[in-house]
């Protein structure tokens, strides 16, 4: 692949990351609502939801999300860095909880466990750029090894599971700090807090490490595939050939 090819690829690989958080800046986020002293969950849509209609599901969660986030917000703003801050945060976000159960004629409980539910839209965004990146670099050193070795040659097997190893490692920490942007993005938040857990592509490094290692084993077999082994011949053996010769 021709090396000028292979950055305009990267590029418009870092471009799609970028596109993706457009959706995101164009609405309303939790960050968005406003905090004030007294901790009070303020809202005018008032009304009652039915849990078995979707939108009021969403509508729920988004209130739910954006509660928590208030109850940091608040908690940062006046009890920064001091000894009782968790404790007037959880307290804050109690009250919020309740106020968003008031509002709505729901449980407190129903609240304070929407507040988990993820945004499957915002989660896919992640997991598909980042693999999108992912294999476009996998295939970019997967030609680089098929440029030295021929697949017959123990070499090639040795630098496959190396590098497969050492990129899907830099792929998955890469991954979770694309996804925390993603999550600060989606929240509008600077402080996403003990929340940074629970953003799935960190739950799952470990199964994600391992499909990184797998798809760029399968994108070096592949460029193996489709290169002949007299074209991966190394610059080295040509010279000892012309030596000899």
């Amino acid at each position: 692949m021709n090396r000028n090819v292979r950055l305009v690829s990267i590029m418009l690989a870092f471009v799609t990351l970028l596109a993706c958080l457009v959706p995101f800046v164009g609405r309303t986020r939790p960050g968005d609502h406003p905090i004030n002293s007294s901790c009070t969950w303020i809202e005018n849509n008032r009304r009652p939801l039915n849990l078995a209609v979707r939108a009021d599901r969403t509508h729920l969660r988004d209130d739910a999300v954006t509660a928590e986030d208030v109850a940091i917000r608040w908690a940062d703003k006046y009890f920064g860095h001091l000894p009782e801050y968790e404790a007037r945060r959880d307290e804050c976000m109690e009250t919020l909880f309740a106020g968003v159960a008031n509002q709505h004629g729901v449980d407190v409980a129903v609240v304070r466990q929407y507040r988990f539910e993820r945004e499957d839209v915002a989660d896919a965004v992640v997991f598909l750029s980042c693999g999108v990146l992912y294999a476009e670099v996998a295939f970019v050193f997967a030609g680089q090894i098929r440029k030295r070795f021929s697949s017959s040659e123990p070499g090639f097997w040795v630098l496959t599971f190396t590098l497969a190893i050492g990129i899907s490692l830099v792929g998955v920490t890469s991954g979770i700090l694309w996804s925390i942007v993603v999550e600060g993005v989606r929240l509008n938040s600077g402080h996403l807090s003990y929340r940074m857990f629970r953003i799935p592509f960190r739950q799952q490094w470990a199964e994600l490490f391992a499909g990184g290692v797998v798809i760029f084993v399968l994108a070096t077999l592949l460029r193996a595939r489709l290169t002949s082994d007299d074209a991966g011949v190394k610059l080295d053996d040509r010279l000892r050939i012309t030596v000899s010769d």
